[in-house]
């Protein structure tokens, strides 16, 4: 399993908790990820 970043765990918990489908935080941290390298 691929250890994932203290921000990455972070954001994917708040994600839960406000009860996103796992496609939109598929597509969210996809989205960061892709700004993080800009």
């Amino acid at each position: 399993m691929v250890e994932l970043s203290p921000l990455r765990r972070r954001m994917i918990e708040d994600m839960t908790i406000r009860n996103l489908s796992p496609a939109t935080q598929r597509s969210y941290v996809h989205a960061v990820a892709k700004f993080s390298r800009h």
